[in-house]
């Protein structure tokens, strides 16, 4: 057949078909028509002003985006008509500056990502919560006056969650029945009788106890990732705090005897937290800022799909790769983080301790370990005894005290630990604990004999710079016995012998040699491969392995505390400690209020903090068998009320959510949530605040982030509210203005001044003014900076920041026992389940069965 047609053929063939008028009437439609002098005739453009009207705006002002991705973007909001048609960058990074005048570039902007530049779908959405929400149900059980049974249940027909049809109201009416609510379930759990309801509702016994009689104890906020807002998400555990006077006027109580309620944390319960890093560091998290991987030879991508996760922030590891920096890549899957990776390791999901125990073992088998590291900051060269599998003691040796500490400030019994701001070292520890923990031992291998370690003894003052890592030794104590040790790298290295390349391969499906490749390239040179690792590897059980592990890992290379070689755990916005001074704000003391705006608040905290876990698993501590495990420092309470502000993840897309709402959420009488996107939660609560977006903020804020260097403001904003929604923060103080009607404490009133006279600011300079990082800076210079769209650089000692750097460049101790970074654990939990040495131990999840997950 022939496959060709000439022109005239065409032509031909489509005015028979009738399209000869259409192809005709192209040319000039389509300026297809011959020009002779091009500067004579040009095609008409009016269909640009179409455009150019799309792209026309009438206002524009600054608001900051800061969802729990940690990026925090001051973007631009373009206003035509009263409504935000489209939302832009500042471009105005490149000008931030701290308070010495340090600078950062314009290869910050422009920050933004896909998802801040469609908010406004989210800001005019067909879920924003329009004005204040109450279940009928619920409403009619306000209005009846809180009927109960015997046993102190409510009747199940007021409590349809879920099902149940919705009233609107006003923010006022709102918070009456919150308020009403509150007091209720205060009073109802309140002495003997209260404990007597919650025993005939079968909690557990111990749960009861830790009530000690008191209502509040049952009560339960949560401010979700409230780093994200000082005041408006951080509210939520003032508001908290204020409750104890509530305590007070039912039991008639003083400051001294009155309580506060619980509130849930954040971190841990997202499985964010990788516990392992508080084993091994002693730091809550270790982590860089993510600019760091400039600094890098390596980067090793674990576990985090740094591309689609760290959108704003994805153009530094990819610049940093341009620029010749290694890129690493494990993963389960090959993520869009894969295509950017020199190397990409797909492993079977929860394998990864053992993979890093493979490259531990290629490093220690060949001797390519860095050995002045593992002696300056490891517990390695310490001295573990056989007999106890505990660590030796100084004081088993040598008899006598734990030696005096240049370092660590001790606090006596009876003595306050002084605030961070007036802290003149790192360590504070409390003398009970010093008297504990006492002193170590390592094997000097010059002088043949035990030497004392201290937690001053650390980096450049580290005594054990001969000490010996291998084989066993026994050593003489002082009563004249003897005992046979080894040093920590010995057990290590013992175990770790058993994770072979080949082991490995099958372990993980990590080929054999990748691993030894990988592992030599990682020792090659010390201290300029960087690790981050995201919060999916978290999720597995036993999880806490990976992180020792990795951190052995990275301290047999020399990657712990340096610019270029780090460990880092990447998953919401956690560092409240960026704002150390906040206790100013969350813990004031309601019955010693300061009013006057000049003066620093008194803090005194009445809440006490509780694991969301006990509530997501019906409030039950942890118990094996007839054995319970769970200790009097984390008993929880029975949750009778849940009030929580700028999350989902506590109720909406909660854990084993089944259960929850068959089985938990029954058992509480009440749930409020402050929300401006109608979410799960909101189905499944009582009542819900319609509050502010980001858009429309009427009382300034600020935030910070863990991944970049940045002190972000949250700015007042010009435009009208585009819903009928208040501030949260305004939430609290109206809720406490019906409790001060209901109780005829006009405290209430007073703990939210500053926010009734819309001076929010006071109480952010309050926070700034006692934060290490902060102190000198004016709110209203930021504010006004950020009005322009100019965010300020948060004064750590690096930029970019960087967790461990002080330790290594002033030789100070990590906030462990030892001082140094411990892959020892001689707890007896530890040792009972065979991890007192970091191991490898096969998740659920490893397998594509899920055995026993039911």
């Amino acid at each position: 057949m022939k496959k060709e047609i000439s022109r005239r053929e065409f032509m031909a063939r489509i005015t028979a078909a009738g399209f000869g008028a259409l192809v005709a009437s192209t040319t000039n439609a389509w300026g297809l028509e011959a020009i002779t002098n091009p500067l004579a005739t040009y095609p008409n453009r009016d269909w640009e002003k179409v455009y150019r009207d799309l792209w026309a705006y009438d206002s524009r002002y600054t608001f900051t985006c800061a969802p729990n991705d940690t990026h925090n973007c001051l973007l631009n909001a373009h206003v035509r008509q009263g409504v935000i048609t489209r939302i832009g960058p500042t471009m105005k990074y490149g000008e931030a500056v701290d308070l010495l005048g340090n600078g950062t570039s314009h290869r910050w902007d422009p920050r933004v990502c896909q998802k801040g530049l469609a908010l406004t779908r989210r800001f005019y959405g067909d879920r924003r919560v329009n004005g204040t929400m109450v279940r009928a149900g619920y409403k009619k059980w306000y209005e009846a006056g809180f009927p109960r049974g015997a046993d102190g249940r409510p009747p199940e027909q007021y409590f349809q969650r879920a099902r149940d049809e919705w009233v609107r109201m006003s923010h006022d009416e709102g918070a009456v029945i919150v308020a009403a609510a509150l007091k209720n379930i205060a009073e109802t759990y309140t002495g003997d009788e209260g404990k007597r309801k919650l025993k005939e509702q079968h909690y557990d016994e111990a749960t009861i106890e830790a009530t000690q009689g008191v209502g509040t104890q049952v009560m339960k906020f949560r401010g979700g990732m409230p780093l994200l807002g000082m005041t408006r998400v951080f509210g939520m555990y003032r508001m908290a705090n204020s409750i104890a006077l509530l305590d007070s006027h039912i039991r008639g109580v003083g400051p001294d005897k009155a309580m506060g309620p619980k509130g849930f944390d954040n971190y841990s319960w997202h499985t964010d937290l990788p516990p392992g890093h508080t084993m091994v560091t002693g730091q809550q998290t270790v982590e860089f800022d993510l600019n760091s991987v400039e600094q890098a030879k390596t980067v090793v991508v674990w576990g985090m799909n740094w591309i689609t996760t760290k959108m704003p922030d994805a153009h530094w590891l990819t610049e940093a790769r341009m620029k010749g920096t290694r890129v690493v890549v494990i993963a389960c899957e090959y993520s869009a983080t894969a295509t950017k990776g020199d190397d990409v390791l797909v492993v079977r999901p929860g394998t990864t301790p053992a993979l890093a125990l493979g490259f531990a073992n290629v490093i220690m088998q060949e001797n390519l370990y860095d050995k002045e590291y593992v002696q300056q900051w490891t517990d390695m060269p310490i001295l573990v005894r056989m007999d106890t599998l505990k660590y030796l003691k100084a004081a088993e040796v040598f008899g006598g005290d734990p030696a005096v500490l240049k370092q660590t400030f001790i606090v006596k019994d009876g003595e306050k630990t002084p605030p961070p701001i007036q802290q003149t070292v790192q360590n504070v520890v409390p003398e009970k604990l010093r008297l504990e923990w006492g002193d170590y031992v390592f094997w000097d291998a010059k002088k043949n004999a035990a030497q004392p370690l201290t937690r001053d003894d650390v980096g450049k003052n580290s005594k054990a710079v001969d000490a010996m890592l291998e084989g066993s030794i026994e050593v003489t104590l002082a009563d004249g016995s003897k005992v046979r040790c080894r040093p920590v790298f010995d057990l290590v290295k013992e175990y770790a012998a058993h994770f072979t390349p080949q082991t490995v391969e099958e372990l993980t499906w990590a080929p054999a040699a990748a691993v030894q490749k990988l592992a030599r390239h990682f020792a090659q040179e010390p201290g300029t491969t960087l690790f981050a690792l995201g919060m999916g590897p978290n999720q597995f059980f036993n999880s806490d392995n990976k992180d020792r592990d990795v951190f052995l890992l990275a301290s047999l290379t020399g990657n712990v505390g340096k610019i270029g070689g780090n460990v880092g755990s990447y998953a919401g916005n956690y560092r409240t400690a960026l704002f150390n001074g906040a206790p100013q704000y969350i813990n004031e003391d309601p019955f010693d209020i300061e009013l006057d705006e000049t003066k620093s608040a008194r803090p005194k905290q009445y809440w006490r903090a509780e694991s969301a876990h006990y509530y997501n698993h019906e409030d039950h501590p942890l118990r094996v068998g007839n054995a319970l495990l769970t200790g009097k420092t984390h008993m929880p309470c029975p949750t009778k009320s849940l009030w929580f502000a700028n999350a989902n993840s506590i109720l909406g897309n909660v854990k084993w959510h089944y259960n929850m709402v068959v089985n938990a959420l029954p058992k509480i009488e009440l749930i409020a949530v402050n929300e401006w996107w109608w979410s799960t939660s909101c189905e499944w609560a009582d009542v819900v605040f319609g509050v502010d977006s980001w858009a429309e903020l009427k009382h300034p804020d600020m935030t910070a982030s863990v991944t970049n260097p940045f002190l972000l403001v949250f700015p007042k904003t010009p435009i009208p509210r585009i819903f009928n929604t208040i501030g949260d923060i305004e939430v609290y103080a109206t809720v406490a203005s019906k409790l001060a009607d209901l109780t005829g404490d006009n405290r209430f009133n007073d703990y939210w001044k500053f926010v009734r006279e819309d001076r929010t600011d006071v109480y952010l300079q309050r926070i700034l003014d006692h934060s290490t990082n902060t102190k000198g800076y004016s709110f209203k210079d930021l504010h006004e900076k950020a009005i322009n769209g100019v965010p300020a650089i948060i004064n750590s000692r690096t930029t970019p920041k960087n967790v461990g750097y002080d330790q290594l460049v002033d030789a100070t101790p990590w906030y462990t026992k030892s001082g140094r970074l411990e892959f020892y654990r001689e707890e007896d939990e530890f040792i009972d389940a065979g991890e007192n040495l970091p191991v490898h131990r096969e998740p659920v999840d490893s397998t594509f069965y899920e055995p026993n997950i039911i």
